[in-house]
C-alpha cells in the first residue's frame, strides 16, 4: 500500500501540486485583497463601480480555476488550498490594521 502511494508521488504530481498552490495563493491574495476596494466602493455609493469590480473578481477567479482544472485534480485541489491560504493572509493583515 505504501509503495503504491510513494510511486504515485512522481515529479509531475509534485510539480502540479506546487503550481496549483502557488497560483491559488496568488489568486486568493488578489481576490480577497480587491474585496476591500469593493467594500469601499459600495460604502461610498459607487454601486456601478463596485458591481463591475465584483463581476471582474469572480470572472477572473472562475477563468483561472478553469485553466488550472485542465492540469488535473491535483492542481485544482492545491489551488483551492492556496486560495484559502491567501484569504487567511488578507484577513490577518486586515485584523492587524484595525
Amino acid at each position: 500500500m505504501i509503495d503504491m502511494f510513494l510511486s504515485a508521488l512522481d515529479g509531475m504530481f509534485l510539480l502540479k501540486a506546487a503550481l496549483g498552490l502557488t497560483l491559488g495563493g496568488l489568486l486568493g491574495l488578489a481576490h480577497f485583497g480587491l474585496l476591500g476596494w469593493n467594500t469601499r466602493f459600495f460604502a461610498s455609493g459607487e454601486v456601478a463601480r463596485a458591481f463591475f469590480l465584483q463581476a471582474a473578481r469572480f470572472a477572473v477567479l472562475a477563468a483561472a480555476l478553469f485553466g488550472i482544472s485542465r492540469l488535473g485534480a491535483t492542481a485544482l485541489l492545491s489551488a483551492a488550498a492556496g486560495i484559502v491560504i491567501g484569504r487567511g493572509l488578507i484577513l490577518r493583515r486586515a485584523r492587524s490594521m484595525s
